[in-house]
């Protein structure tokens, strides 16, 4: 074995390094054996489509999820649909066709 040093301060800076090199090792085993982390999905989002309507009467609007091929426009997290579901001047209904209601529905 090599010759270790003789005072405190580079002892435990030598420990410390060898317990990081330690960890390192670990991940790279447990990689090997389970192979490569898999990325978790990230939040759900959707996509208001807002439709045309008389002036005075509430907004409509059709909620898709983002992946819809009728949705079009800016991807919103849940909490952003929840603030639009709350207003009294617009009226948000699921699209038919990939029907977000059976996903993780925002509550209104």
């Amino acid at each position: 074995m090599s010759e270790l040093p003789r005072d405190l301060p580079r002892l435990w800076t030598l420990k410390r390094y060898l317990l990081l090199l330690l960890t390192d090792v670990d991940r790279a085993i447990e990689q090997a054996e389970n192979g490569p982390p898999r990325d978790k999905p990230g939040p759900p989002r959707y996509v208001v489509m807002w439709r045309y309507t008389p002036v005075g009467t509430p907004r409509l609007g059709v909620l898709h999820t983002a992946d819809c091929w009728m949705a079009k426009g800016q991807r919103l997290t849940i909490r952003e649909v929840q603030q639009l579901r709350r207003s009294d001047a617009r009226n948000i209904e699921a699209c038919d066709v990939c029907t977000p209601d059976t996903q993780q529905r925002p509550a209104q």
